[in-house]
């Protein structure tokens, strides 16, 4: 089995893509989704239907998230502390954190089970980042670590996970504490969507002005989700 776990919130249509996103997954193994919505009204409710070997748990942490807030280390504290209570033999797979606002190929969960064979992390560098609302993108200069919607690690990690709760960027400090990676690039299993409406997150790509990278008629887009790039048109 694998785990995902999704921190969310106040993006509604967000949370949409990445159900859609998630359905598209070829992955055939049990699947375990924690979704964590801390942001009142809640938006995931109605989560629709799934695959039969897909359970999904939601929680609800008070207090709700309100402006100027950063959850995000609370809300991935709720959906770890609910899989230490599995055996480590039940989550032989790994932990994958999909992020609600990010694009995940249809191959990502399957492919990234496979990179994280014999490995304690996996993730990919040099993340491209697409801001929707000005059609430009730009690429990540990030060689030494994942961003954390690209990042997944085995059970044994969860101790060195823990300690990055009360970090901004967890991702580049829980790299600091792992050993066994496979660190790979050029793939781009995952893209990381900004601009979209709803609640803005903590990272610099959040930033208009940081891209710089014009796609006007979305061909870059296009290339590198295919046709999926309809859903953000």
């Amino acid at each position: 089995m694998i785990v995902l776990i999704t921190p969310t919130g106040g993006r509604p249509k967000q949370f949409e893509l990445c159900c859609t996103w998630m359905r598209k997954q070829t992955y055939t193994g049990k699947v375990l989704w924690i979704v964590v919505d801390d942001c009142f009204p809640f938006t995931i409710e109605n989560i629709g239907d799934f695959p039969k070997n897909w359970t999904i748990i939601k929680k609800y942490p008070y207090p709700y998230w309100k402006p100027g807030d950063n959850t995000q280390g609370r809300n991935l504290k709720v959906g770890i502390d609910i899989v230490k209570k599995f055996p480590k033999e039940q989550i032989e797979e790994g932990i994958f954190i999909i992020e609600d606002d990010d694009y995940y190929s249809a191959e990502y969960l399957e492919k990234m089970v496979e990179k994280l064979k014999g490995f304690d992390v996996a993730g990919e560098l040099y993340t491209v980042y697409y801001h929707t609302k000005s059609k430009k993108y730009n690429i990540s200069k990030n060689n030494e670590h994942s961003s954390l919607f690209q990042t997944a690690f085995s059970f044994d990690m969860i101790p060195e996970f823990e300690k990055c709760y009360g970090e901004k960027f967890i991702d580049i400090k829980f790299f600091r504490y792992a050993k066994n990676i496979n660190l790979f690039s050029q793939e781009n299993l995952a893209i990381g969507m900004k601009g979209l409406p709803g609640r803005v997150g903590i990272g610099a790509g959040h930033r208009e002005t940081m891209y710089r990278n014009p796609d006007r008629n979305l061909e870059k887009l296009k290339e590198l989700i295919g046709n999926d790039y309809l859903y953000y048109k």
